[in-house]
């Protein structure tokens, strides 16, 4: 029976436990330790209506050592129906506190299941308190079941009326903290669900980096369990990442290409530094062997001349093609280009036609890649369309930094990133993991036609080449090397 004489009292302090902010799990917990410790409760049962059924989540015994249930999933057996004569199913559908002083002498319900488990377990259930989790609409969410109240004296005892008020409270409240908990926690899937939408959003728009942002929110989030188990083994007293931080970072590494839905798709999916200008070139040629082969035939070129002149337009559209698709230009060949498009005029009834236009010649003098520096800039601005973007969703206090770590994930350290050029002093941790990560899987992706993939051992080297120009964190590089030597490179 209860061992506390003020009933305002006991329940303000079971309040005061159930209105703490606390994960799910720990919620369930706390409801029914707080209920079966000021009722004396040999045992307990904490029941969650999902899908018109009651689910068991927590079942307690203390006097034969029994728990299950615990870790906010249900505990594995059949739930009871709403259509049942268990007393808990009664209790479901009439909104209503049911107070058994001995079960073996009950009449009203069926209690086969509770006779199969004293059999069982060499056990006498005696008084139960069941109790219907009502929250702020007046639905019902679940039940709380009670077992076998005892006084001061260890003796078995019904549970009184004041009992049934403090439970039915208690009930209230956790009705209302779970109710809460609920919403916070579909609020949360709805923002993970919106992240996940954007991502696929996003990768949908390119086939050359379809699992790009997938893999980089996981690298930081491994990451940043790699940092945190470090810690705790090298005995430092706090995680380098807390809970917050590690969510934050997951959200933004989730939103970080974002922006990326503001590009030209044209610029994302530009394979070759020609991109359409290429089949456009091989018209010009074809119209030029074949306006050749006409003054040929006509007499105003040589036999000579058709073979040189057709031999060196063949080897021209040779080079470039060759060309178009190689990820680095040397100097030679670069000279190459510059010459080809001194020579780029061919006449055709007293008109000059261009065989490589001047664009066209832009895009041939790209040394790495297949970006000019104006489309690159172009695709640079995806970092600010992103914070853009995010601006305008509020993300509460939770994730107030995601927009700012996500936005920044172009900076470095020694002020030579973009967009915003900031220096070390203004990137958090969050931000130069999200970069490492992000500039990794940059790198090993080989699904992108203008770049040969890096192995594992090729990219970390370029990572510590970037940490010798300053621009990457040194610590978090090296500890980077430690983190992939096991950590496989995500399937593309």
């Amino acid at each position: 029976m209860i061992l506390v004489d003020n009933l305002t009292e006991t329940i303000l302090e079971t309040a005061k436990d159930l209105t703490r902010p606390m994960d799910y799990p720990r919620l369930l917990e706390e409801i029914i330790n707080d209920a079966m410790r000021i009722t004396n409760s040999d045992g307990g049962t904490l029941y969650i209506m999902i899908n018109n059924a009651l689910y068991f989540m927590i079942m307690i015994t203390k006097s034969k050592d029994f728990r299950r249930g615990g870790d906010g999933k249900p505990v594995d057996l059949p739930p009871v129906e709403l259509d049942s004569t268990s007393v808990c199913a009664y209790v479901a559908r009439t909104k209503t506190t049911k107070n058994i002083a001995d079960v073996y002498h009950d009449k009203e319900f069926n209690w086969d299941g509770p006779k199969k488990y004293d059999k069982l377990n060499d056990y006498h259930t005696c008084s139960e308190l069941v109790v219907p989790l009502i929250n702020h609409e007046q639905k019902v969410i679940g039940v709380l079941q009670l077992i076998n109240a005892h006084d001061g004296d260890g003796n078995i005892v019904a549970y009184t009326e004041q009992e049934e008020q403090i439970c039915e409270a208690i009930g209230s409240l956790a009705a209302v903290s779970l109710s809460n908990s609920n919403m916070i926690k579909q609020l949360q899937e709805l923002l993970d669900s919106i992240a996940l939408s954007f991502t696929d959003a996003i990768e949908t728009r390119t086939p050359f980096n379809a699992n790009h942002t997938r893999h980089v929110a996981q690298y930081c989030w491994d990451f940043a369990e790699f940092l945190n188990k470090r810690a705790q083994e090298e005995g430092k007293t706090n995680p380098t990442l807390d809970e917050n931080s590690c969510d934050q970072l997951y959200m933004a590494a989730s939103l970080h290409d974002i922006g990326k839905m503001s590009v030209s798709r044209s610029l994302l999916n530009k394979a070759d530094r020609l991109g359409p200008y290429m089949d456009r070139m091989k018209e010009r040629w074809r119209f030029i062997l074949t306006d050749l082969r006409v003054k040929k035939y006509a007499g105003t070129v040589t036999d000579d001349e058709y073979v040189r002149t057709a031999r060196r337009y063949n080897e021209y559209i040779d080079f470039i093609m060759r060309i178009n698709t190689a990820g680095y230009l040397d100097d030679e060949t670069l000279e190459k280009v510059e010459e080809i498009a001194a020579e780029r005029y061919w006449t055709f009834d007293g008109e000059e036609i261009m065989f490589i236009s001047e664009p066209e010649a832009e895009d041939l003098r790209v040394r790495k890649g297949t970006l000019t520096t104006e489309e690159r800039k172009a695709i640079e601005k995806h970092a600010v369309y992103t914070s853009k973007i995010l601006e305008k969703i509020t993300f509460g206090d939770k994730y107030n930094r995601v927009r700012f770590i996500a936005g920044a994930h172009h900076e470095y350290l020694d002020g030579s990133g973009y967009p915003e050029g900031l220096t070390a002093d203004k990137l958090p941790i969050e931000v130069r993991i999200l970069t490492i990560m992000d500039i990794f899987d940059s790198l090993t992706a080989d699904d992108r036609p203008y770049k040969k993939a890096h192995d594992k051992d090729g990219a970390l080297r370029i990572l510590s080449a970037m940490v010798t120009e300053g621009k990457l964190d040194p610590e978090l590089v090296e500890l980077a090397k430690e983190f992939f030597v096991t950590e496989p490179i995500l399937d593309r």
